[in-house]
């Protein structure tokens, strides 16, 4: 899959993480989907589909008591 393939949901995620810093500040999925107008649950399957199918795109690790997520 690539970045054409993805869903517009898919596609607000990817786009929201590239806006944001969240490498500094940890992410918070509750602001994510608030700030895309999304239920939390399409926001969490969307990361899924993001880290499966454009994993060299997007990186999720822990780091200091949070998630960090970043994409380029």
């Amino acid at each position: 899959m690539a970045l054409d393939d993805l869903t517009e949901v898919d596609r607000k995620v990817y786009e929201y993480i590239k806006a944001g810093d969240f490498e500094k500040q940890p992410w918070s999925t509750p602001a994510a989907a608030t700030e895309l107008d999304l239920e939390q649950g399409q926001v969490y399957e969307s990361l899924h589909n993001l880290a499966k199918h454009i994993r060299d795109n997007v990186w999720i690790h822990y780091k200091d008591g949070g998630l960090r997520v970043s994409a380029e």
